[in-house]
Order: C-alpha cells, then sequence, then structure tokens
C-alpha cells in the first residue's frame, strides 16, 4: 500500500516546488508582500488528515494571504493568471483582514475579555493551526502569533472555571443519578457536557486551543498534559454506567488544578473549585460573569 503523504506536507511541497519559483519570477511586485501556507478549517490543516479523509475535498490546497495596501481584486487575478497552468491542487488568495475577521469577528487582535470570550475557540484553534510557509510581508504571522501567545490570564481561569463547574454537575452528579432513574437520554446528554466540558479543560490547562469537537479527542492525545485522559474518554464513550473513569478524569484534571495553585480544597467533588479558580481572576467584571453562559 502507497503510505499517505499528508495535505500539508503536499501543499508544502507543492509551494517549494511549483508555486514560488512561478510567483516570484512573474509576480515580482507581489511576491515580498505575500504570506503563503495552510491554516484554517479541515482535517489537513491540524495534520489529521488520512486516508478516509480522500472520500471528499481531497486536492493538495495552498493559501496565499496579501495585506490590505496589496491585496485586491486585481491582484487576485493575476495571482490566479499566473498560477493557472499549476493542476496538482487549489490555491486560494484572500487578505490577511479577512482570514482573521472570519474566525475573530474583529479587524484587529482580541484587546479585552470581552472580545477574547465572543471568539469560540474552535475558531482560535483554527487561526492558529497548520504551517506558513513563507512570510513575505509579516502580518499575516504578527497576528497569528498574537493569538498563538494564548488567552490572558483572566480569561482562562474564567474558561476553566465553566469547564470545571460543568464537569462536576454534568459528570459526577447527574450522570450517575440520570442512569439510577432509568434516564438513558438524560444520562447520554450529561455524559456528552461532561467529556466536551472535560476536553476543554484539559487544553485550557496545557494553554492550548480546543478545535472542532470532530478533532477535539484526536487533538486531546497529543498534549504534553494530560493526554492519558483520552483513554478515559474512549471507556466512557463505550461503557455506559463506568463512573470510575470520570472520577478517574476528574482527579486527573483536579490534581493539575492543584499544582497550578488554583485550589487547595479537600473535595473530590469539582464544583466547589469552580468557585476556588474563580477567586483567582483579578478582573472584578470578569469575575461575575455567569459562568454556565461560556
Amino acid at each position: 500500500m502507497t503510505k499517505y503523504l499528508q495535505g500539508l506536507d503536499r501543499a508544502q511541497l507543492w509551494w517549494m516546488l511549483s508555486i514560488e519559483p512561478v510567483v516570484s519570477r512573474e509576480l515580482p511586485d507581489l511576491y515580498p508582500y505575500m504570506t503563503v501556507g495552510l491554516v484554517g478549517d479541515g482535517s489537513d490543516c491540524f495534520g489529521f488528515d488520512d486516508q478516509i479523509s480522500t472520500d471528499h475535498d481531497s486536492q493538495t490546497r495552498v493559501k496565499i494571504w496579501l495585506p490590505e495596501g496589496a491585496y485586491s481584486d486585481l491582484a487576485v487575478s493575476r495571482i490566479q493568471a499566473a498560477t493557472s497552468h499549476l493542476s496538482e491542487g487549489t490555491i486560494s488568495v484572500e487578505s490577511v483582514a479577512q482570514f482573521y475577521r472570519r474566525y475573530t469577528g474583529l479587524d484587529w487582535s482580541p484587546q479585552n475579555w470581552r472580545e477574547w470570550i465572543a471568539i469560540p475557540e474552535k475558531n482560535l484553534a483554527a487561526a492558529t493551526n497548520g504551517d506558513v510557509f513563507y512570510d513575505g510581508g509579516g502580518r499575516f504571522s504578527d497576528r497569528r502569533q498574537r493569538l498563538k501567545d494564548y488567552y490572558p490570564d483572566d480569561v482562562r481561569l474564567k474558561l476553566l472555571e465553566s469547564r470545571i463547574l460543568t464537569m462536576g454537575q454534568a459528570g459526577q452528579y447527574n450522570y450517575p443519578r440520570c442512569l439510577a432513574r432509568g434516564e438513558v437520554v438524560g444520562a447520554t446528554l450529561a455524559k456528552a457536557r461532561f467529556m466536551e466540558a472535560a476536553i476543554s479543560a484539559v487544553f485550557l490547562l496545557n494553554r492550548k486551543y480546543c478545535p472542532f469537537y470532530k478533532w477535539a479527542g484526536r487533538a486531546l492525545r497529543d498534549l504534553p498534559l494530560l493526554s492519558e485522559v483520552s483513554g478515559y474518554l474512549e471507556i466512557i464513550a463505550t461503557d455506559t454506567g463506568r463512573q470510575d473513569a470520570v472520577e478517574s478524569i476528574c482527579e486527573a484534571v483536579l490534581g493539575k488544578l492543584r499544582l497550578q495553585g488554583f485550589t487547595d480544597l479537600p473535595t473530590d467533588f469539582l464544583v466547589p473549585h469552580s468557585a476556588a479558580v474563580r477567586g483567582h481572576i483579578s478582573d472584578s467584571e470578569l469575575r461575575e460573569v455567569n459562568p454556565w453562559k461560556l
């Protein structure tokens, strides 16, 4: 069987061997301002594509971004004309502002906790994944790095408060109670809420953005802290009623919370620990935001 070459590797090879020689020669006025790479939506941007991925959108993709001063309909047309004979995949062109506006809803990097919290975490993961092969202008990578520097501490703590609260309420409290009553739909929903909150909490403890739910479990396995949680999640997903696996995840997360100095409460029930985490938030207005709404 031929070894599958992932889309990110194919994209970089296509850029180096075919696209770069063309645009540097035929578009010398635009080339110095271009940013080229593969970042955004899609399993190939995360490096998670495989043979199964070839059933849809499996063409090699390369993206070109231009800063506002260089971007125009004419510039797009010139790039498309210069590369039209390169048939190995697809080349898309957009402005730096268009790209980041799509993922953050802003024309600037987020400046305060309101702007940070308004951005879905999966969007931040998509805006910072993949790779940049060439960055002539630097503006794309400047904004990319500001996002990769991660949430401000207070925002991270507020989101941790929310996730820990949900883990305790859905996984430790409601899940076993629903099962005891024979409420299988309620139990399944509680389990799903717990799993989603637990995954997000692990990413927050790693200072990494959690991607779109389809890839969240896969991405968790590669994290430096608490990657072992993925094994317990698989047990919960496939074996109903495994409260021991729920408690193992809570114990692992609680251990890191204690290690990072966010709580010293003796209880194993996570709900009280959410209040302890909240106490470390310095911004009084953010501290009082309802964690159930995040």
